[in-house]
């Protein structure tokens, strides 16, 4: 495997590579389409200058293609300006996702966790993104701060007013300097279902919160539009590139050193989607559905949850996911009876 990158910023001789093998792959493939997402670390921090160098790398090498590759951001918003939110809408990209922690102490600048300026800086950010028309929402993590006040939690943030929608997602910890900030899936069913009555009974006043939303999408109307971590389908799908170049499947594999599908400097589009390292992934869905998740009737939305999760329990793949407790605690406690809907699995 090769050394991970940590607290880099991926290199013009990268950014140049990528878009030359992207421009190659849709030419090769007019039907498809290529979606980046510019994540970190922060993505923000390296600057104006370096995304109007990636407009004049689109420009040089995907003038046939640029309309198929669409660009999104996740960011902490703290380092957003005027001119980088005019930057961001040249590129293309007409919303943002971000992540915010109400509780005190839990995020900020500096080793004294400044929360104070970080929530002045997130708060002028999304002024900023509300004035020139970006779009945004968020992912909040559920820690151990956060199971002691559910409803205080949505209440503020569905009081930011977000144009976009809010995804409640457990920490997941695996260093042991944070461990007290971790929860059980058990913690979370409960947190979920302290909010979700409330939703519920409300639903079309906050329409885009998850997991509730895709949910109510899947198990009453029937629509299976699921999450890579649900899906089971992220095989062939996914490629995380690293500050050096190296392919991977996502941002947890390459910070683990797992799955290297290559280099995009060396390596084709065509040849990191199907390298051999990801017949293990294919693998694990058939093995899972004949195995630990035979009879599940909750498969059809699910599929044992996240590889990596499985990973980081098991340092196997093979196994379902422990968070598929919380899906399926989650909707036959909650869901099910309120909503008075009970999931049926497709027949076959």
């Amino acid at each position: 495997m090769r050394k991970k990158d940590t607290g880099q910023t991926m290199s013009g001789e990268v950014l140049e590579a990528l878009f030359i093998k992207s421009n190659e792959f849709l030419l090769q493939h007019p039907e498809e389409k290529i979606d980046i997402l510019w994540h970190g670390g922060e993505p923000l921090l390296p600057g104006i200058d370096y995304y109007n160098k990636i407009i004049n790398l689109l420009e040089s090498h995907c003038s046939e293609t640029r309309s198929r590759i669409k660009h999104s951001i996740q960011t902490n918003l703290t380092n957003l300006t005027d001119d980088f939110a005019r930057l961001l809408l040249k590129i293309g990209i007409t919303a943002v996702g971000t992540s915010y922690d109400p509780e005190p102490n839990m995020r900020g600048f500096g080793k004294n966790v400044d929360t104070i300026a970080y929530n002045s800086k997130f708060l002028n950010a999304i002024r900023l993104l509300d004035k020139y028309g970006i779009g945004w929402g968020l992912i909040y993590v559920v820690t151990s701060e956060s199971i002691k006040d559910p409803l205080g939690v949505f209440y503020f943030l569905t009081n930011l007013l977000l144009t976009g929608g809010i995804n409640f997602n457990p920490v997941l910890i695996y260093d042991d300097e944070r461990k007290n900030l971790a929860i059980t899936p058990a913690e979370f069913v409960e947190f979920l279902g302290t909010i979700f009555p409330v939703w519920w009974e409300n639903r079309s006043r906050y329409p885009d919160i998850e997991p509730f939303r895709s949910l109510v999408n899947n198990i009453i109307n029937g629509h299976r539009h699921l999450a890579c971590v649900d899906s089971g389908d992220c095989t062939y799908h996914h490629i995380n590139i690293a500050p050096n170049g190296d392919a991977s499947q996502c941002g947890r594999s390459s910070d683990w050193e797992l799955l290297d599908y290559g280099n995009i400097k060396e390596n084709s589009i065509e040849e990191i989607l199907y390298h051999k390292e990801r017949d293990q992934l294919q693998k694990r869905v058939q093995l899972l559905e004949n195995g630990e998740c035979a009879g599940c009737r909750f498969w059809d939305i699910c599929h044992g949850g996240c590889p990596l999760d499985a990973w980081s329990k098991h340092k196997s793949f093979q196994h379902k996911s422990e968070w598929c407790f919380a899906k399926r605690g989650f909707v036959t406690k909650y869901f099910e009876p309120i909503t008075g809907v009970t999931f049926e699995p497709a027949k076959k």
